[in-house]
């Protein structure tokens, strides 16, 4: 994809006071971790920043993140995911925008759930980092029915 995401509508949500200081606070702390998390992959071109597509913190933070110059147009941008979640980066390919990358994120993360439920090889999906065990699979699937029911519309 070479046509950049538009951002002109970030951040989005509803009934979120992002003004605030205990929410500032809190969407700091989201930042932090999202980079804390890309920081823990290689990327060639660095990343040169991350910019806030939706959050409901602490729950969860939806982050763009883009590349310095010098790479594949194609290759400028990723989704970033992070808070009470597996933390994930995936292409903005399938997900021109955040509503769109909330869904993605949570049929990646179901993918993984639905093969370690079914004993099915894990190599084909997206490497979680926890332990394929059936409370894990478990409990990933009730936190993203949750994400489904409660913040997809907001995103």
């Amino acid at each position: 994809m070479s046509a950049r995401i538009d951002t002109s509508a970030f951040p989005v949500g509803k009934d979120v006071d992002y003004e605030g200081e205990d929410e500032r606070g809190r969407l700091a702390a989201l930042a932090d971790e999202a980079w804390s998390f890309v920081r823990g992959w290689r990327w060639d071109p660095p990343v040169s920043e991350l910019v806030l597509a939706f959050a409901l913190a602490p729950i969860l933070g939806l982050f763009l993140m883009r590349f310095a110059p010098g790479g594949r147009p194609e290759d400028a941008e990723r989704w970033v995911v992070v808070g009470d979640m597996p933390s994930m980066h995936f292409e903005t390919d399938d997900a021109p925008t955040p509503a769109r990358a909330l869904a993605l994120y949570c049929a990646i993360a179901q993918d993984w759930a639905d093969a370690v439920l079914a004993g099915r090889d894990l190599s084909e999906s997206y490497p979680i980092p926890v332990a394929p065990t059936r409370e894990h699979a478990e409990s990933l699937k009730g936190r993203i029915a949750f994400v489904r029911e409660n913040f997809l519309g907001l995103a």
